[in-house]
Parts: C-alpha cells; structure tokens; sequence
C-alpha cells in the first residue's frame, strides 16, 4: 500500500460559512462580549455594544487587555485555541462565526496596555473571495501608532445580513441583562446598549422559599447556586433554572430537573454547572454528554430541590400566593404608582384561578376592618358586623350569578371592595346593597338563564399545549396572551411559530404563521397591528407577496395569518401539527425559504421524543399527504 500526500487547506469560503451556524443577532453579539469578558482587567471593564441601523453597522467595544499581534493573530485563526480552558471563549470559532452570521465584512481595532501599537485587521467577504493573491497563509493586518494609551478592542461589523429595529434594544438590554446578570452584580463588568445600561434581571422571590443548593457530583464536578418560589406564578413559562456556565447565563428560565406543570410554575432558581460541557456557540448544553446527564439527575433528587418543588405544590403556599396577589388587586387606593389597570394586570383566565383558589383574608383602612370570606356558594352579601364594632364581613360567593356580568370576574371583586367602605357603619348603606343583589339575582335569572355557573362556557379549546422542550417562540408569548384576551374567534399559533428554536441556519427573516377561522383574518390582522409594532402581518400570502415585501422592508418578522377551514383545538399547534403545517406552507411555495430545514427539524424532534413519526402519519393520512412525506419518516 502506497501512501500520498495531499493538500487539505481549508478553501477561503470557509468564514462565511462558519456564519451560516445558526446564531440569532442576540447570540452573536453575546460571543462578541464573551470575548471582551474574558480580556478583563482588574478594574470594572466597560463593554459597549452599538447598533446603528443608519449606517448598518454593529460595534462591540471594550476597555479590557487587548491584543497584541500574536494575539491578534491566534484570534483570527479558525480553531485555534488561544485561551485556557473554562473561559467564555475557548473553542476559537466564536468570534469568526458571529461576525460572518452578522454582515459580510468586520473590522477588529485592538491594543495592549503597555503597546506602542495599535493593530487593525479587516476582513471583507467580497474581497477576500475575489482576491486569489490573499490566503490563509499572508492575511494583512496594519500597524500604527497607539492613541492616548488607549487599550481594549474595537469590533465593527459592517454589510450587515441582519435586521435591525427598535425593539432589539430594549430586549438586547433584558436579555444581557440575565445573560451577564452574575457579571454586572459583582461589579466585574458594565454593559451598554445604545448607551443606556443593562440591569441585571431580579427575580421576585419569597426569601422564606429560597434554598441554596451545593451538589458534589459522584461522576466528578459540582454544582452550586439556589432554588425559591416566586411570589407570583408565571403564566408565560418564565419559570425554571436559569443555567450558568462560568457565569455566563447558557439557558434561563430552564425546566431543568423540575416537569413542565402548573404546580411548577413559581420555581425559580440559578445553578452554575461549570464543569458541564456546552456547544461551540454557547447556546446550549451538550444535553446528551454524561456530565449533564449526571448533573440534572442529582439536581432532581437532592433534598432542598424537592422541598421547593413540595412547597410550590402545596395547597397552603398556593393559598399564600393567591392572596397577595388578590390583595394586591384590591390595594388599588394605596397609593401604589406601580400598579397597573386590571385588564393589562392579568389575564381573564388568570383572575379565574385566583378566584378559585382564593380563601379569607383581613384588610384595614381608618380604623376599619373589613373581612373577606370566599366559598362555593351563590350569596354574595357586605354587612356591618352586629356588635357595632366597625368591623365588616364582606360574604363572595363564588358561584354568584353577578360574576357572568363582568368579563374579569375581579373587577366584580373589586365592586364588592367599594361598596364594603359605603357600608362600613351605614344600615342604610347595607339595605341598598341587599336590595341591589335581589333586583340583581332576578335580572340574571330571566335574562341570562343558558348559563348556570360563574366560569365562562365550556368548551372543547385546550389551554395551550404542554410538552417538555417545545415551547411558544418568547418573543411571539406576549401576542398569545394578548390574542386570548382580546380575539374572540379561535386562533392557532403554528409552523416556524412554535418550530424555529430548532432551525439548524437563522434566517434574517422570519415568517411565524397563525391560523384562525374562516372569516375572521382580518380581525386578527388587525388586532395584531394595533399592538404590536414589531409585526409585519399578511392575510393568506402567497410567496410572491413575502418577495415584493421583503424588496420594500427591512423589517424582520413577519405574521402570517392563514384562514383555517378546520376546527382549531388549542392556541398552539403540537409538534407533529406545527411540523406538518410547515412542510405545506414550504412544499407549496407559501413561505420562501426553510425547505432545507425540514429533515432538520423533524429528525429534532423525533430523536428529543418530542414527536412521534406514527402521530405524523396518521395526520399526513387525514390531510391525504401521506405519500410526499413518507421519505422524510424512519421505516414503521
């Protein structure tokens, strides 16, 4: 056997593909920060991140160590590792792949602290590929003089891929702000956007709930942090474990160790698992390495972990919770300047449960006491107490006709609040509201006899669907919650709606889809483009409509309402739905792009056991598409 050497360079387009990895504009720029984390010096680093949509440009700049040339040129070397393991950057990918999935040229200005110098190094896609001269082997970089004993570095991307819009900087500022949240706290680093600041996140815990956590793993590494309940349930998912690696936040508001329920939906908590391997981009954990196997099952089974979990399913802390937040509700004469109108304070669904769970809770306001007793009953009655004490017993029935009269069955509450202080030492004042609640009862039960009970009908419609790892894209979760409360007709977030977390490549733009019946798209349309600035909606589009708008707008996300001639059973599709969903809009030329990153995504979801390849049969089967899809499905 013979042997043969051959030449195995990398070809030149290899940057620009590294840029076709996946990142969201956010994750790009925070690889871009990693690095300006790790070129800290002793003193608080200022990191400066700007976006100029005038100009089309992103800057991450920072006052850290800097580089000098063999520095500089380590960092420009794809997979070379020039830092020590552990830190944010070490893979030697980062900072070429995020530039490349932001725009087609960079610029990287840096200098020591002791240098005389300062060094530039530009890279233009354009140039790079055109200019056979240039190659891996004499990449040019300038020298110059250094200014004012300057030192840090300067990265400028410039021919931006990206969109940029408003809303990026004030969710660029929340979400470093729980990304760097442990950075910014103990004062290591400062983070602008724009030249405004990011917060880090506090989460609103109950100190009595808070438990910290210490886990020496028996396989090697530990993990340390804390677990609590917060004093509100979140009915937007923002709940769960933020993960850190090396402080660095990799995944927030994670179900780890803890099921995806209601019960569940007050833990919160941060765990550093900084011996837990994550992928090149730090977006994620390698969830299927041993270490982070290891690491989710001791952090399940350990003592206070499980305590928290009992105490956010007892009855009694749930009793706790509902009765702050309906005192909070009911405070509105307080003082408080935070507090917001009821209908934007929560959803009707919400106020529901609270008043399900509600119990008896004391208020007192100029040497008054009202006392607030809730049951199962129909009556619903204010009365001065019988010794004249001043006290008064404010009597809801939960069952109360009065409840069907109001859309937020606490404004009715609140009704009751106002009218307890008209009683509060005045017989008359209680005749009134006794013989307000008899013409009451009888106008409910010859005007609205259908319905027999204070919750709303019933109907077939879930909630929402609730499966492990598959989620409501977070920045659509708002408009959900606003489209329950406000649209009347049935709605069906779908496709890349729920999907594009499991997209192999980002696209600049990206197309959600929502379904609704028949008739009411435009509503929808509507309703959405009152709200929500961030949208761009089109009714039943076809690809030529998405190409004419994408030559007149820069702007980055698109709704597309589609009228659906079949029953909608829930807001949100499940995963064989949503994948099935998209496949048509794709396969029929509905929505550009994606066609690629359909075997990606189902082979996502199969192999998470997110989806089964049997339940998208049977629905293919129904929509009489069985035969297109079979290839892209195991052997039955």
């Amino acid at each position: 056997m013979k042997s043969v050497e051959v030449d195995i360079t990398p070809d030149k387009s290899l940057v620009k593909k590294l840029g076709m990895v996946g990142y969201r504009t956010e994750q790009a720029v925070a690889e871009l920060i990693d690095n300006s984390i790790d070129a800290r010096l002793g003193d608080t680093e200022q990191i400066d991140v700007n976006l100029d949509s005038k100009l089309g440009c992103i800057t991450v700049q920072d006052n850290g160590s800097g580089m000098n040339l063999d520095r500089l040129r380590d960092a420009l070397t794809i997979g070379k590792e020039t830092k020590d393991k552990g830190r944010l950057g070490q893979f030697g990918l980062g900072m070429k792949s995020a530039c490349s999935s932001l725009g087609r040229a960079f610029t990287l200005v840096t200098s020591t602290f002791d240098s005389e110098n300062m060094f530039t190094a530009t890279y233009d896609e354009d140039k790079w590929l055109q200019n056979h001269a240039r190659g891996w082997t004499n990449f040019e970089i300038n020298r110059e003089d250094a200014k004012d004993d300057w030192h840090g570095t300067i990265v400028t991307i410039s021919k931006i891929k990206v969109p940029l819009y408003p809303n990026q900087l004030l969710n660029f500022r929340k979400r470093f702000g729980i990304r760097y949240g442990p950075y910014i706290t103990s004062g290591q680093i400062t983070i602008r956007v724009n030249g405004r600041d990011c917060s880090p996140a506090v989460l609103d815990v109950v100190d009595s709930t808070r438990r910290d956590v210490h886990i020496a793993v028996p396989s090697g590494g530990t993990l340390h942090g804390w677990v609590g309940l917060r004093a509100r349930r979140s009915i937007k998912g923002d709940y769960g474990i933020h993960l850190y690696w090396n402080k660095r936040l990799i995944s927030a508001f994670d179900k780890f160790g803890i099921r995806t329920h209601p019960e569940a939906a007050k833990v919160v908590g941060e765990m550093m698992l900084d011996h837990v391997p994550v992928n090149f981009h730090k977006t994620g954990f390698l969830v299927e390495s041993p270490e982070y196997r290891d690491a989710a099952h001791y952090f399940a089974e350990n003592s206070a972990v499980r305590e928290v979990l009992r105490m956010a399913s007892s009855s009694s802390s749930s009793a706790d919770g509902t009765q702050h937040e309906i005192e909070s509700v009911l405070s509105f004469d307080r003082g408080q300047s935070h507090l917001s109108p009821l209908a934007a304070k929560m959803s009707t669904g919400n106020a529901s449960r609270l008043l399900r769970d509600a119990d008896s809770f004391v208020q007192e306001k100029d040497g008054t006491t009202f006392n607030f007793e809730f049951d199962d009953s129909d009556a619903c009655s204010i009365r001065n107490t019988e010794d004249g004490g001043g006290d008064v017993q404010v009597r809801i029935g939960r069952k109360n006709g009065a409840f069907r009269l109001f859309k937020n069955p606490l404004f009715f509450v609140a009704l009751l609040r106002i009218e307890s202080e008209l009683v509060a030492g005045n017989k008359a004042g209680q005749d009134f509201v006794e013989r307000r609640n008899r013409m009451l009862e009888e106008f409910i039960a010859k005007r609205l006899p259908q319905q027999k009970t204070t919750s709303r009908p019933s109907s077939s419609r879930k909630e929402s669907v609730h499966v492990s790892r598959y989620t409501l894209q977070y920045e659509l979760v708002e408009l959900h919650d606003h489209l329950k409360e406000h649209f009347g007709s049935e709605f069906q977030f779908t496709g890349l709606s729920t999907l594009a977390s499991f997209l192999q490549n980002a696209y600049s733009r990206m197309i959600y889809s929502v379904y609704t019946t028949e008739g009411a798209g435009q509503v929808l349309c509507d309703l959405i483009s009152d709200k929500f600035d961030g949208f761009v909606t089109l009714l039943n589009p076809k690809r030529r409509d998405f190409e004419v708008l994408f030559e007149s707008t820069q702007s980055a996300r698109f709704i597309a309402v589609r009228e659906y001639g079949h029953k909608l059973t829930s807001s949100w599709a499940e995963p064989e739905k949503a994948w099935l969903d998209l496949y048509f809009d794709v396969t029929r030329g509905l929505v550009p792009s994606y066609r690629d990153e359909l075997v990606f995504i189902l082979e996502e979801l199969l192999d998470a056991g997110l989806a089964t390849a049997a339940k998208i049969r049977a629905r293919a089967r129904n929509r009489k598409i069985l035969g297109e899809i079979d290839e892209y499905l195991p052997g039955e």
